[in-house]
């Protein structure tokens, strides 16, 4: 089975799509956030509070029975 198919950009089909998503949604806008503000602590604000969000909320849908 793949892990991960042209559609899960539209819609993730398994948590670890899900998950590889989310992180990289988290690294775009911790990108912009260090080129906007060049400080280290809203940084690392912005990354934990992206993957604490990323794994809670694909951990929530997995439990919901989701994927």
């Amino acid at each position: 089975m793949k892990w991960l198919t042209a559609s899960d950009f539209l819609a993730p089909s398994n948590p670890y799509a899900a998950l590889l998503f989310g992180l990289i949604f988290t690294a775009i806008v911790a990108t912009s956030i260090w080129i906007e503000t060049k400080q280290k602590r809203t940084l690392f604000v912005a990354v934990i509070a992206g993957a604490v969000t990323t794994f809670a909320g694909v951990g929530i849908l997995n439990m919901m029975g989701f994927y």
